[in-house]
């Protein structure tokens, strides 16, 4: 529910957007998706890391440890989020470049990006953490509030005031201060929780800092991954269909991201049950759990595909009224949409041995699937087949790492039932 309200929350902006300035406006603004991964990506890292740890302590009973963690998730996400405003700043011409955006799309890619670096430090929801100790409610409020405010605010700087692609960012970064307020809140001063932080518990602990970056790293170099994917994939779009097909593209992957923002709702619901399970040694509810996330995630894939197929062409009139890049659009989207049933099963399974504290794991199977299978396909498919190749190689990258996910995790699950079976076996004294 949580990510299905930021998905609306990214698509109000490519609407109103659209409206104002353009179907290429809203096509550069997409551009900027790999950089906002990549400090989603920090987020994320230092979230599912902490979410990890504070999983198992709870589950072990170890309420300070888990007031610890908390308190160096804060500092560890700040620390980096000020580096990447300053170096952002620094750097924004060639990053913009970088992204993909050339010719009409760079100045609003550009002016885009400036606004979002800047509110880089607001970007603190952790929502993970809160779900780590039970409390999904309010997890999906600090989610559901500021997506509420940035429905109001984007018309208001984006039409009203006249403010364009700037005006999207400053209605983001207003959002995601919210959501930042209201995660201090919780963590800070909200009574009757499970345990309580103080400032002690945000000095910085040697110890917790390595757990979590080490349990996060995966999370981190797998979106990171994506980011540099999703850069490459801009690139070649331009390369081979100009700035046209581009804004097309921006377009659909903003749907995309919308189809598929659900997959990541599984994953952060599931990867607490699945640790605390873990932790507590019920194994047999910790597996019911993966093979629920992993047949919700297929269920929901076909449904996806299916309304993805034959929407196509009205969700693009939705943003543009260019009868090319409506076309160009609602050819491209049916393609991608064929691997929606397929995209769930790798991060269930990534995030399950995150969930269970083993980084090593996952992050072979989320890095190596994007280094070994996703780029080699992209460069293939588009030698041979063109631009077409390019939408193609992404059911063939999925198709494929679904096969090794569901191998990957049957023999992990065989292998632990062995073990438990064992222990149960061993007579203690």
């Amino acid at each position: 529910m949580s990510v299905m309200m930021y998905s609306v929350f990214v698509l109000t902006d490519t609407f109103f957007i659209s409206i104002s300035e353009g179907a290429y406006a809203a096509g550069a603004v997409a551009l900027a998706a790999p950089f906002l991964m990549i400090l989603g990506a920090i987020k994320t890292t230092v979230g599912a890391g902490g979410a990890s740890v504070i999983s198992r302590a709870l589950g072990a009973g170890d309420t300070k440890k888990a007031a610890v963690t908390t308190g160096n998730c804060f500092m560890i996400f700040w620390f980096f989020a000020l580096l990447v405003t300053v170096f952002g700043l620094i750097f924004l011409s060639p990053l913009t470049k970088l992204l993909g955006a050339s010719g009409v799309l760079y100045p609003y890619a550009k002016d885009y990006l400036r606004v979002i670096i800047i509110g880089s430090l607001t970007s603190t929801g952790f929502s993970s953490l809160i779900r780590a100790e039970g409390n999904a409610r309010f997890a999906m409020y600090i989610w559901i509030v500021p997506v509420a405010a940035n429905f109001i605010l984007d018309p208001i700087f984006i039409i009203w005031l006249r403010l364009g692609v700037v005006g999207a960012g400053i209605a983001t970064v207003i959002a995601q201060s919210i959501s930042a307020g209201m995660c201090i809140w919780y963590f800070f001063f909200r009574r009757n929780r499970s345990y309580t932080i103080s400032l002690y518990h945000m000095q910085p602990k040697g110890k917790e800092i390595r757990e979590i970056l080490s349990v996060g790293a995966p999370t981190f170099i797998s979106q990171t991954g994506m980011s540099i994917y999703m850069i490459l994939l801009n690139n070649t779009v331009g390369r081979l269909g100009g700035d046209t097909i581009l804004a097309a593209y921006g377009i659909v992957s903003r749907l995309v991201s919308f189809f598929v923002m659900p997959f990541t709702g599984i994953v952060q619901g599931a990867q607490p049950i699945i640790g605390f399970n873990y932790a507590a040694k019920k194994i047999d509810r910790m597996k019911k759990a993966i093979r629920l996330s992993i047949s919700a995630s297929i269920i929901y894939g076909l449904i996806a595909a299916v309304a993805a197929w034959f929407l196509a062409r009205i969700l693009m009139t939705i943003f543009t009224d260019n009868e090319i890049i409506i076309y160009t659009g609602a050819t491209i989207l049916p393609i991608i949409a064929l691997c929606f049933p397929l995209r769930g099963t790798l991060p269930i399974v990534s995030a399950t041995f995150q969930a269970q504290g083993y980084p090593l794991h996952s992050l072979i199977l989320s890095f190596g699937g994007m280094l070994a299978v996703q780029l080699p396909l992209l460069y293939i498919f588009a030698h041979f087949f063109g631009l077409n190749g390019l939408w193609y190689s992404f059911i063939a990258g999925e198709s494929i790492l679904f096969i090794i996910s569901l191998i990957v995790i049957t023999r992990s699950q065989r292998l632990q039932g062995v073990k438990n079976s064992k222990e149960l076996r061993t007579p203690r004294s």
